[in-house]
């Protein structure tokens, strides 16, 4: 497996996937181009990449909007050449009341930041793809999504939808050598979930079996994998 020199855009680079995703693929020889969108994560995140200089460019984004998604996008081709690989990690996770009683707002600003962030992406990337044909996409559904929970409807409602992009991208793009691939994390241990009551982080997914995951799943000796939803779960 070798991702030296394949052009890859980490959406949601900022967080603690993408930081553990971005120095993975950077130390493989990957150049990437980091959109984001928290200003203060990513001055934190930048440090870590520090030894990469060079090797990769940034952009904040809004991934919500169609015009700075494409700017993303044409960034990667005009600074890298092309488009090897997409991993969309922006996210939004949400808590609250049951199903009926939660504002449409909501569940407007859930589907805007979990999926229809994630189709804008995948649209303008594989425009590009297309040019030879050839690429990773990968998209990050939730568990609950599978495996409703009370209190977690209007989430499990926006990540589900991953999924189902998942699938229409592997149909409209058998023919080619484009995949889409979702991967299913359950918890996975971070500063942020270790502030969760009755954390179990033993039990979790680390960041960098995720990335070691997705460096695979992005190589050329997984080809024919396409259309599938990889559940990593961990010990729960």
């Amino acid at each position: 497996m070798n991702l030296k020199g394949k052009v890859t855009v980490i959406v949601g680079g900022e967080g603690p996937l993408g930081r553990e995703v971005s120095k993975k693929f950077l130390a493989e020889g990957a150049k990437v181009l980091i959109g984001w969108y928290a200003q203060q994560e990513w001055e934190e995140a930048k440090e870590l990449l520090s030894d990469y200089k060079g090797q990769f460019s940034d952009l904040q984004v809004d991934a919500t909007k169609e015009d700075q998604v494409q700017k993303l996008m044409e960034k990667a081709k005009t600074t890298f050449g092309s488009i090897d690989v997409l991993l969309h990690m922006v996210g939004m996770v949400h808590i609250g009341p049951m199903l009926w009683e939660t504002d449409t707002a909501v569940l407007d600003r859930l589907i805007d930041t979990n999926l229809k962030s994630a189709f804008l992406c995948a649209k303008h990337a594989i425009k590009i793809m297309l040019e030879k044909k050839s690429g990773r996409i990968v998209v990050f559904p939730a568990r609950v999504a599978v495996e409703p929970q009370p209190r977690f409807g209007a989430y499990a409602l926006s990540k589900a939808g991953l999924i189902t992009l998942t699938q229409v991208l592997r149909e409209e793009l058998k023919d080619t050598h484009i995949t889409a691939n979702a991967v299913m994390p359950s918890v996975m241990d971070t500063w942020r979930t270790r502030k969760m009551p009755h954390a179990e982080p033993e039990k979790w997914v680390k960041p960098s079996d995720v990335a070691d995951l997705l460096y695979c799943l992005c190589s050329d000796e997984s080809n024919a994998l396409s259309g599938s939803i990889l559940k990593v779960f961990g010990k729960l």
